[in-house]
């Protein structure tokens, strides 16, 4: 099993700010936004340290909950001050994107990290289409073509013309090419039939996440069989899992911690705009409808002490077949940034070495 560290670009929000979205810009504090991306480094140095495999990024917009919202900047300046760690991008939401920019400053990251790059392409949340007044009843199409367009940028030799119908170009000729051929290892991001067959069918992986083991096993087992439609097998480490991890030294302990853990999300939608949003994002994981999760917070996947990760991790891997967990750590009732390395380091310790062979 490999092993992801997700750094969010922790902003340390005063008790006074408003915990809406979009949050208000005068909100801001220029200083900690300095201290959040020193932090960041601090963070992903001790996950190199430790032998994590991975750090991750995402992209969100208009709150401090993800203070990512461009992820290949956010590489760049982690790959100048890292330099083993692989930096996955899970990932930048094509469908608010131009995709052709984005092949392009992928290309360039994966070219300045020395071929440590790892991309996911996501069709991200309804509310933040609103980021560049999109319409949401288009994120999945606008999504699909521009993966596609992306991937194409990435292998085509020769200059070649896009007309879609989202994205239209005359002339597409992507420089630099990425530096891992034919391109980095690359992921379709969601839990949707959609998002399995596109990656199926164009033979990436798949990733995951927040969901219970067995549900995402649906999602992963329908990509397992789109993949054998297609004529080939993901391997383990073609399956992202992205997952909530509360840890500690003892199960007691983290069940004190699991109390203090939030129901409803940090930066909630207003009831107008997510009651309205409820009505366009109607997902389905394997093809079954389920009701859109609109200002609840995310659930913790694994909860315990070592001993009990270790074997909630050995059932997420039986059941999802994931052969990679992305791992977002949470302190409840702490903001203390120690109290995220002390996790950090806790993992390191305690779980990784003992989940290699899983």
């Amino acid at each position: 099993m490999k092993v992801s560290y997700f750094e969010t670009g922790r902003y340390r929000a005063p008790e006074s700010l408003p915990a809406r979205w979009p949050m208000p810009p005068g909100a801001y504090e220029p200083r900690e936004g300095v201290n959040v991306f020193q932090g960041m480094v601090e963070r992903i140095t001790l996950a190199e340290k430790l032998g994590y495999d991975w750090v991750s990024l995402s992209e969100h917009h208009y709150s401090p909950r993800i203070l990512t919202p461009s992820p290949p900047v956010a590489a760049a300046y982690i790959a100048a001050r890292v330099h083993k760690i692989k930096i996955a991008l899970l990932g930048p939401i094509v469908s608010h994107s131009n995709p052709v920019r984005l092949a392009e400053e992928l290309a360039m990251v994966d070219t300045m990290a020395d071929g440590r790059l790892i991309v996911g392409l996501l069709r991200g949340t309804s509310n933040e289409a609103m980021t560049y007044d999109l319409n949401p009843r288009e994120s999945r199409e606008r999504t699909d073509e521009g993966m596609e367009l992306i991937l194409k940028a990435w292998t085509e030799p020769h200059p070649f013309a896009w007309q879609g119908r989202h994205f239209r170009y005359r002339t597409v000729s992507v420089w630099p090419r990425p530096l891992q051929q034919p391109h980095p290892p690359t992921f379709a991001l969601g839990t949707s039939l959609e998002a399995g067959a596109f990656a199926a069918r164009n033979h990436i992986g798949l990733g995951v996440s927040y969901g219970p083991f067995d549900v995402m096993g649906k999602a992963t087992g329908y990509y397992r069989n789109e993949c054998a439609r297609h004529g080939w097998e993901p391997t383990p480490d073609q399956i992202i899992f992205r997952a909530n991890i509360l840890l500690a030294e003892t199960d007691a302990a983290a069940q004190r911690a699991l109390s203090e853990y939030p129901t409803r999300a940090p930066f909630s939608l207003g009831a107008k705009l997510a009651g309205a949003l409820v009505e366009v994002d109607t997902r389905n994981i394997a093809g079954e409808a389920r009701a859109a999760s609109v200002n609840r917070a995310l659930p913790i996947n694994f909860v315990g002490s070592p001993d009990t990760v270790v074997e909630q991790i050995r059932s997420c891997r039986e059941l999802t077949g994931a052969g990679v967990v992305d791992l977002g750590f949470n302190t409840p009732g702490s903001t203390d940034p120690g109290a995220l390395m002390e996790a950090m380091d806790l993992f390191g310790r305690k779980v990784l070495p003992r989940i290699r062979d899983i």
